[in-house]
């Protein structure tokens, strides 16, 4: 446990004082002793004995004037590139360590769901330019079959368009997750680590523009036997 930000006890000519983070003053009625008793407490070392001070520390939990520990979750990111690189940076600043005894998992590819590990709670993968973030409670498959879907009536190349075997080809050398899309992309995925959207909803990220979108996904009903 430790103090809120700009939040003090100290001592004053008139005994021990708590002054709060909204610059409000009040006395402690602890002696010498029993505010040791305290601080202890608040250093991590013991807690208090007494029962003033117990008062005085649950008191101070209760109003918000001491905090406790955040408890740090272990987030393991389960693959390579740029987007896991950023997101296992970020999940570090936050206080989210990725050890290996991880409680929750993220699979990140960068070169679509073909390239997906398996086992994450969360999957992030590239969909052409789009990124798509899908969170725990959306099923992967049900994510894939509605994307291919859409993909077939996109991808048709109308006759005479199509590349000829062994014909001359020109492709792009620069890879749709540029540096500030992958630190983009990233955040989102953060953001659904803390702050989980709706469990039937996935989140798509056009590489391009970074505009962010929010997409039902309805489980795919089970073919008739």
């Amino acid at each position: 446990m430790k103090l809120a930000p700009r939040t003090e006890l100290y001592e004053s000519d008139s005994g021990f004082v708590l002054r709060t983070a909204d610059d409000e003053h009040f006395a402690l009625a602890l002696d010498r002793d029993e505010f040791d008793q305290l601080a202890q407490a608040l250093a991590g070392s013991v807690a208090p004995v007494s029962a003033k001070p117990k008062t005085a520390l649950s008191a101070l939990l209760t109003a918000g004037h001491v905090v406790p520990d955040s408890s740090t979750e272990e987030v393991a990111v389960l693959g390579c590139g740029s987007v896991a690189a950023a997101l296992v940076g970020m999940l570090g600043r936050v206080g989210k360590s990725t050890g290996h005894a991880a409680t929750r998992s993220i699979s990140v590819s960068d070169d679509g769901v073909e390239f997906l590990g398996s086992g994450g709670s969360i999957s992030c993968f590239r969909d052409g330019n789009r990124y798509v973030v899908v969170p725990e409670g959306v099923r992967l498959t049900d994510v894939t079959m509605r994307r291919a879907a859409s993909r077939r009536n996109r991808q048709r190349i109308e006759d005479g368009y199509a590349p000829r075997a062994g014909g001359l080809r020109l492709i792009s050398s620069i890879h749709p997750v540029s540096d500030a899309a992958a630190e983009f992309v990233a955040a989102q995925v953060l953001a659904e680590v803390i702050d989980p959207t709706a469990d039937h909803c996935v989140t798509a990220i056009d590489l391009r523009t970074l505009r962010v979108t929010r997409h039902p996904i309805l489980p795919v009903p089970e073919p008739p036997r």
